[in-house]
């Protein structure tokens, strides 16, 4: 199910991440049911009953909406897989027409999708992958079609002397049914802005 457009809080602690909103009710319906066990008043089974039922309910939620920020963040998982296999087709796949890529700052020029499958594919040559870690992977949902993550990986290739730490900004839209990436932005290189060269 596609979240609707909704508040920012609604999306973030409810669709996103239920759980500690149901473990704050979970401990609210304990604390209630525990007072119950010794005074016996009415008031305090239905309080902790009601109060255990929208845990539950929280979880339920959480489970059955899938937001744009979860959307976007399969997509990026799913990109790192074919990276880490050389899968060029596959990867080029999950992008927009449109897309484009973005050095260092996504204000910053981008090039086309062309750049894009020539970046990808020199992971089939000399920068092919040996060993990939993802250290960071957090999404966000923009808006009620727009999911947007931010990846940090740590990559060993041929062409490295050891492990490389980059940080990726990954914004995925619902294009045509599909989500897609719309736009990749390269952001640092060993902390600091690659160029367009580094695929060389």
């Amino acid at each position: 199910m596609i979240v609707p457009q909704s508040s920012a809080m609604l999306t973030r602690w409810l669709f996103e991440n239920p759980w500690p909103l149901a473990i704050a009710l979970g401990v609210a319906a304990a604390l209630l049911l525990v007072r119950w066990l010794s005074d016996r008043r009415r008031p305090l089974l239905v309080g902790g009953g009601a109060a255990a039922a929208l845990a539950l309910a929280a979880l339920l939620t959480g489970n059955l909406v899938t937001t744009p920020g979860e959307h976007a963040a399969a997509v990026v998982r799913q990109l790192v897989e074919h990276a880490e296999r050389a899968e060029t087709d596959a990867a080029v796949a999950l992008f927009a027409d449109g897309a484009v890529l973005n050095y260092g700052r996504r204000e910053n020029p981008g090039t086309a999708i062309e750049d894009i499958r020539r970046a990808l594919s020199a992971l089939e040559g000399r920068h092919r992958i040996e060993s990939n870690r993802i250290r960071r992977l957090e999404a966000v949902t923009l808006d009620g079609t727009t999911g947007e993550v931010e990846l940090s990986c740590s990559t060993t290739t041929s062409s490295s002397s050891g492990a490389v730490p980059t940080d990726w900004i990954v914004r995925v839209r619902l294009v045509d049914g599909a989500w897609r990436i719309d736009r990749l932005t390269f952001e640092r290189l060993f902390m600091n802005p690659p160029s367009p060269g580094v695929w060389r």
